[in-house]
């Protein structure tokens, strides 16, 4: 659980009232969230989600804002933002970026059921199909290109080779001019409410870009599709079906299916120790990093035919 700013009840009643918002029955800290605080408001007429951007700039979270209105605009499933009642879309609260997001009523789960996965197919091809805004960053946040923050360091462990080895054989996988779209970039069951078998949306686009498609599907069959340190096939099949239903993935994206799976396992176990052994020390989440590191060794050694048959 993130907290990094504590706000009392005055101050989260002020910060409600500038989005209108003035009848506060109670108010709770929420879990989840890397870089923000996040708490859940109560009224009287339904539940918010106060968020404070602890490592966010404004612009980045207005950013956010407008990203968030779009998806909406288009039908997306997601958080649905409150604007303020005057002024820019985003607030200030001790020079951080603070927003209002509508609470989604339902609940997270580790184990989807097929139902589950067909929606969220169809709703990432839904996804892909909107056109991406300029203010998009054309890069993952961490991709391939920022696996040299990590490589070259002086650091003196195992990892660092690791990832060597990992970025090299990416490199001889992934061709050159792949379909590139606005991408979620995080699709993991903890970034999903669900009300029983419904998929009642899809949250934290906080890694949102202009990137390969393929990387959406590799990272959501890593996040939703996995049992235990493995890939569960069946469930993969249940993702893509619904996927095609709406979106026919090229036959060159087809093929390096098994590519972009490996390639999101790595680059979550890069993100993890990145963040744990660099960015934000914290020696008890050292080895946070090894679940991804092994499933990406795992998935290498995956014959091709367990990705081409998700499409027949």
């Amino acid at each position: 659980m993130a907290l990094y700013a504590r706000l009392d009840r005055a101050a989260i009643e002020s910060l409600a009232r500038q989005f209108g918002i003035d009848d506060i029955t109670g108010f709770s800290v929420m879990d989840g969230g890397n870089e923000n605080s996040n708490y859940c408001v109560e009224t009287n007429s339904g539940k918010y989600v106060l968020t404070l951007c602890d490592q966010k700039s404004l612009k980045q979270a207005t950013d956010l804002v407008s990203l968030l209105v779009h998806l909406t605009d288009h039908g997306i499933r997601t958080s649905r933002v409150v604007m303020p009642l005057e002024g820019p879309d985003v607030i200030l609260h001790d020079q951080k970026p603070v927003m209002l997001k509508r609470h989604v009523d339902g609940e997270i789960t580790a184990n989807l059921s097929g139902n589950l996965l067909d929606q969220l197919g169809e709703e990432m091809a839904r996804l892909h199909e909107i056109s991406a805004p300029s203010y998009l960053p054309e890069s993952f946040p961490y991709g391939r290109s920022y696996f040299p923050e990590v490589i070259d360091s002086n650091l003196d462990h195992t990892y660092i080779n690791w990832l060597s080895e990992k970025n090299a054989y990416l490199q001889k996988r992934i061709p050159q001019n792949l379909p590139m779209t606005l991408i979620h970039g995080d699709v993991f069951f903890d970034n999903l409410i669900v009300q029983g078998d419904q998929l009642m949306a899809i949250i934290d686009f906080e890694e949102a870009c202009y990137y390969y498609r393929s990387f959406d599907l590799g990272m959501a069959i890593v996040g939703t599709c996995r049992d235990r340190q493995a890939i569960c096939f069946k469930k993969a099949r249940r993702f893509i079906r619904g996927y095609q239903n709406i979106v026919t993935l090229q036959s060159v994206e087809r093929e390096c299916l098994k590519a972009f799976t490996v390639y999101a396992a790595v680059a979550t176990s890069f993100w993890r120790f990145r963040q744990y052994h660099m960015r934000r020390p914290e020696p008890h989440l050292y080895d946070r990093h090894v679940e991804m590191q092994t499933l990406a060794d795992t998935i290498s050694e995956y014959p091709e035919s367990s990705f081409t048959e998700l499409f027949s």
